[in-house]
C-alpha cells in the first residue's frame, strides 16, 4: 500500500502554480510533500518531519533489547525436549535464536524434516513464522564430546511495530523418529 502511495505522489501534478503538491524524492524511499518529509519504510508511509517547524525533531535509535519469547516444549518429537527462542530487534531485522534441548540424538535417530517457530502476540495471533531445516541447526558439543544441544541463529525483516507485538512463541515439526527394529 505504502509503494501505491509513493507511486501516487510521484505522479502529481507539475503545474508551477500547485508545486506543493508534487511529490520531490530526495533519497531512496524518501520524498517532501507539502513540506513534509516522508519515508517509505516496509511499505508505511512514516512523516519523518515538518520543514516548517521551528525545531529540529531527534530521531533516537532505540539500543536493542534481549527478548526471552520463552520455552516450548516438543514432546510430540520426543518426551522431555524442548525449545527456547530469544530475540534481539535491530533496524528493521529481528534475530533471534532458537535453542533445542533433550533432543541429544536428532541427526541419529530422527528423519530430516524442520522445526517452524511461530511468533505470536499476546492473543496468540501469528506476527511471523519461519521454517528451521534439521540440517540447518547446530550443533553443541560438550566436553565429552556428546552433543549438548542445537541451535540456530536467524534473521527476518520485520517492521517495529510488528516486533513490539511479539510476546511468545511456539514450536512445530515434521520431524518423525526413525523406526528401529
Amino acid at each position: 500500500m505504502g509503494a501505491l502511495i509513493f507511486s501516487l505522489l510521484m505522479g502529481c501534478q507539475t503545474d508551477p502554480k500547485t508545486a506543493g503538491d508534487t511529490a520531490i524524492p530526495i533519497g531512496e524511499g524518501t520524498f517532501i510533500y507539502k513540506r513534509i518529509v516522508y519515508k517509505l519504510l516496509n511499505n508505511e508511509l512514516l512523516q519523518i518531519s515538518d520543514l516548517d517547524s521551528p525545531h529540529i525533531r531527534k530521531l533516537e535509535i532505540s539500543k536493542p533489547a534481549l527478548k526471552y519469547l520463552g520455552e516450548a516444549s516438543i514432546d510430540f518429537v520426543k518426551k522431555g525436549a524442548s525449545g527456547n527462542i530469544s530475540s534481539v530487534y535491530r533496524g528493521n531485522y529481528l534475530y533471534f535464536r532458537l535453542r533445542l534441548h533433550g533432543i541429544n540424538d536428532l541427526k541419529d535417530n530422527f528423519y530430516p524434516g524442520n522445526f517452524t517457530i511461530e511468533f505470536l502476540d499476546e492473543f496468540g495471533f501469528v506476527i511471523n513464522s519461519i521454517d528451521v531445516q534439521t540440517s540447518e541447526l547446530i550443533r553443541e558439543v560438550g566436553d565429552d564430546g556428546t552433543t549438548d544441544s542445537y541451535e540456530y541463529n536467524g534473521k527476518m525483516e520485520l517492521s517495529k511495530e510488528a516486533e513490539t507485538a511479539i510476546s511468545s512463541c511456539s514450536i512445530t515439526s515434521s520431524v518423525k523418529p526413525k523406526i528401529v527394529r
